[in-house]
């Protein structure tokens, strides 16, 4: 059940944050259907190492029409970002420094930061409005799944 809520809070956080400056083109990055579609190629070398990585889709894009190299993109840009997010107090918390280290764009970087925003308020309003939810730590077995 907590995957459930955490993936509804995350897809519904994500098209929030991605829904504005849709002219500049602001990144696709809805966490439950990265994880769900499965890619045809491996992005391991790409998730791990220091290749720069900048995904700027047409207004509108969805998911389900991204060409494989496209989604492999985003799902490498995803498993960088969330290795530095942490869960305290039931709210992440982006432990990153510097941006720069991940090798994501500032566009790319906004967004999941503008995502993890949105959940972390989301949850604030469930629990003042006395419907407290947990919200599911970031594991390695999510990061790794991002992979396939």
């Amino acid at each position: 059940m907590n995957k459930i809520v955490f993936l509804s809070i995350f897809l519904w956080s994500v098209i929030a944050s991605c829904s504005g400056d849709e002219d500049k083109g602001i990144p696709v990055v809805n966490l439950e259907a990265l994880h769900a579609i499965p890619l045809d190629h491996s992005i391991d070398q790409l998730a791990k190492d220091t290749t720069f990585i900048d995904v700027t889709l047409p207004p509108n894009a969805r998911i389900d029409q991204l060409s494989q190299k496209e989604l492999g993109k985003l799902k490498a840009a995803a498993y960088r970002f969330y290795q530095h997010v942490t869960l305290e107090d039931n709210q992440y918390r982006v432990n990153l420094k510097s941006p720069e280290v991940l090798h994501l764009s500032d566009q790319v970087v906004r967004a999941y930061e503008q995502a993890i925003s949105n959940t972390n308020h989301f949850a604030d309003s469930m629990a003042k409005a006395g419907q407290a939810i947990q919200l599911p730590p970031v594991s390695e077995q999510y990061l790794n799944n991002l992979l396939k």
